[in-house]
Formats: structure tokens, C-alpha cells, sequence
């Protein structure tokens, strides 16, 4: 199972995790990074990258998208929705083209965003944004695999219908190689808890694989670890929470709104959890053995000096993730019933640390417990019935 980098803002330490080997590719994101410097970016770094194009909302011009060349608002001055019936097949055309002009290892098809689907967009989709993308690629004879931009509501996993739908869409067509998968996560938790969501994740998972599609998964948290049982392609690290959890308030203008700094967060393997830091201090204080919760890795050094002053910005906090929760993953067995059974045993340590540290007088709260992980032992125990059947 391949790691991507899920890139936004501060893509450098993306880029220099990975030029030191960890993770096996980038996902380019056009709200972040200038299409011009994109294009001078060395080959290397994006021939076993892709690019998310990030037509999500047409006609928001949030951060460098309005650089690309695909960006409707280049096609057609004061672009408007029904501009798509004219617009479709420059806009295919175009988007294709710059990806194939940076040689990236897979062509992705955009889709776009709504807050309720109407009736007809899968139709649109099919007609808007897959076929002239195909019919492009076809004419231009390019060999490169294709995936398509799907955004899975909660709705969708939870409504048999409508899953059925997006899952007859997507396989219906024949000419595409996988699937660039996202869930839409609107959790206020830092961890996901809802066993139906979990659950139904998996099984979409699953009937995606059963087709032989590959499958991408985008935007994946500590998740990505529970998801992996359903033998997905590929996962995703990121660096802020807003690329480890699709939320549509990452590509709109946010110019109006009050950002709240987020306390600093640091990632065990040993535990499954993003450990606020304030609770590595009472830690530290309590428990003498707390250095032994959290992997060493040539940033935990420093991270765990008296004098080190934690704040949400140091970019030792992501790259030390990127190394660690790689490393893990990596370290998954290949077969889906050993791996089952490792990511058991794994939440069943973390349980246990955890009991040990609550024993020791730590106090944690529900973003930094293990409060989510009875409810993924509870999923797997749940999908392996699926499994069998």
C-alpha cells in the first residue's frame, strides 16, 4: 500500500520528507502552489505524483488555482455554471494537458462540489468532466492510468441507495484505472468514532477492489490505518488537519473568518492518537517512563527538550509524523488476513498503554484517549463478517 503526501499550505516539508524517502509520491494542490512553479518543479518529484485539480468550486479563485490553465475563469471571463455546457471540453482538454506537460504518474479527472447533490450529477459529471477527459486522452493516444475524482458523502455510505448509485457510476466506466477517493469528514472529534461511517467506508472500499479498480484514498487521518484492511492502493499523510479531513471551507475564500490556532499535536504509533501536547507534559511529570509512549525519530530529540516551545507551526511535529505513521504502514503485513489481524493487535496495545497511563494519574481528554479505538476494533470484528461471506 503506497503513502502519498496530501501537499497544501507548507508543501516544503512534504517535499523534503519525501526527497529523504519517505512516502512514494506527492498530491499536487493548486490552491497552494503557482502552476508556473509547479511546471519547474525537478521531474522527480512528480513522476510518481499526481495532481488533484481542485474544480471543486468553479468559480472560486482560492489561493494560485486562477494560474492554471484549466481554471474556468481563463476559459471564459465572469464564468457562471451554465457556462459548462459551452466550456466542458476546453476545460477537459486543458486540464489534461498540463498534467500530461508535468509527466505525472497518473491523469486525474476533476468533479466538482455540491452540498446536496441534485438528481442529475452524476449524469453532468459523466458528461461535463469524464467523457471529453477520456475522449482527450484517447485522441491524444497518452498511455497514463486515469483516475477519477469522487467526493463520498456521509449520505452516500450511509443510504444503501445512494451508495449503490456512486458505486454503479463509478464502475460503470470502463475506461478509467481507479478512483481518487475522498470522504467527507464533518466530525468535530479529532479521531472518528461513528462505527456506521467507519464501517460503510470499508465496504466501499471493498466493492471498489472487488471491481479491480484501484483506490486511492485522499484526505485519511490515523483512519488511514483502519481503511487499510479493506486493501485500499494508497493513503494519505498531510501535514494541518485540513489535509487529513475533507472539508469544502479548505478551498473558499476565508478572508472574513476568525482562525482559531489549534494547540500543538504529536502523533504515536503506540497509541493510534495525536497527543496534545500539554498532556506529554503532565506526562513527562508523572510517568518516567512517558518518552517510551511517543517513536524516536530524528526529530523527537529535539521535540523533548526542556526548552522546547510547542507551537501548531513547527514543521518537527508533521515531519516526524510523515516518518513515523510511513513507517508504520509500511510495516503492515500484505495479506488482508494477517493484516486484520495486526491492526487488532495494534489497537489492543494502544488500549492497553493507554490504560497504563490513565493508571499513573493522567488525565486525558477525548481528543487525546483512546476513546475511538474500541469502536474501530468493534468495525473490524464487524468487516471480517464481510469477509466471509
Amino acid at each position: 500500500m503506497k503513502v502519498y503526501h496530501q501537499t497544501g499550505f507548507r508543501d516544503k516539508w512534504n517535499i523534503e520528507s519525501f526527497q529523504n524517502g519517505i512516502g512514494d509520491g506527492l498530491i499536487f494542490s493548486p490552491i497552494n502552489i503557482d502552476a508556473e512553479k509547479l511546471l519547474r518543479l525537478d521531474s522527480s518529484l512528480k513522476i510518481n505524483s499526481y495532481l488533484d485539480p481542485q474544480l471543486y468550486l468553479l468559480n472560486e479563485t482560492k489561493g494560485t488555482l486562477e494560474t492554471y490553465p484549466y481554471f474556468p475563469g481563463n476559459i471564459k471571463a465572469g464564468f457562471t455554471t451554465p457556462d459548462l455546457d459551452n466550456s466542458h471540453i476546453p476545460l477537459a482538454q486543458l486540464c489534461v494537458d498540463y498534467q500530461v506537460e508535468n509527466n505525472f504518474e497518473y491523469l486525474v479527472i476533476p468533479t466538482r462540489y455540491h452540498q446536496d447533490n441534485p438528481t442529475s450529477f452524476f449524469i453532468q459529471s459523466t458528461e461535463y468532466f469524464v467523457t471529453p477527459f477520456y475522449d482527450h486522452v484517447k485522441e491524444k493516444q497518452i498511455s497514463k492510468k486515469i483516475l477519477l475524482s469522487v467526493i463520498v458523502k456521509t449520505i452516500m455510505l450511509s443510504d444503501e441507495e445512494k451508495r449503490n448509485e456512486v458505486l454503479n457510476w463509478i464502475t460503470g466506466h470502463q475506461h478509467i484505472h481507479g478512483v481518487y477517493l475522498i470522504f467527507e469528514n464533518n466530525f468535530t472529534s479529532k479521531q472518528i468514532k461513528d462505527f456506521e461511517y467507519l464501517l460503510n467506508a470499508l465496504k466501499f472500499i471493498k466493492i471498489l477492489k472487488d471491481n479491480q479498480m484501484e483506490v486511492h484514498v485522499g484526505y485519511t487521518n490515523t483512519e488511514a490505518l483502519l481503511y487499510s484492511i479493506a486493501m485500499p492502493d494508497a493513503i494519505t499523510v498531510g501535514a494541518y488537519e485540513n489535509l487529513r479531513s475533507f472539508s469544502i471551507k479548505r478551498f473558499q475564500d476565508a478572508e472574513n473568518s476568525v482562525m482559531r490556532s489549534p494547540n500543538a499535536r504529536l502523533y504515536s504509533t503506540k497509541l493510534l492518537q495525536w497527543v496534545d501536547h500539554v498532556y506529554i507534559q503532565a506526562m513527562k511529570n508523572i510517568m518516567p517512563d512517558y518518552a517510551a509512549y511517543f517513536d524516536y525519530s530524528e526529530f523527537q530529540p529535539l521535540m523533548f527538550k526542556p526548552e522546547y516551545r510547542w507551537h501548531f507551526n513547527k514543521s518537527e511535529l508533521y515531519k516526524h509524523y510523515f516518518l513515523v505513521f510511513s513507517r508504520q504502514v509500511k510495516n503492515l503485513p500484505p495479506s488482508q488476513p494477517e493484516r486484520v489481524e495486526k491492526i487488532k493487535d495494534i489497537i489492543k496495545d494502544a488500549l492497553l498503554s493507554f490504560n497504563t497511563i490513565a493508571n499513573s494519574g493522567v488525565l486525558l481528554d477525548d481528543d487525546s484517549n483512546g476513546s475511538h479505538l474500541p469502536t474501530w476494533l468493534n468495525v473490524i470484528t464487524a468487516f471480517q463478517k464481510e469477509l466471509v461471506k
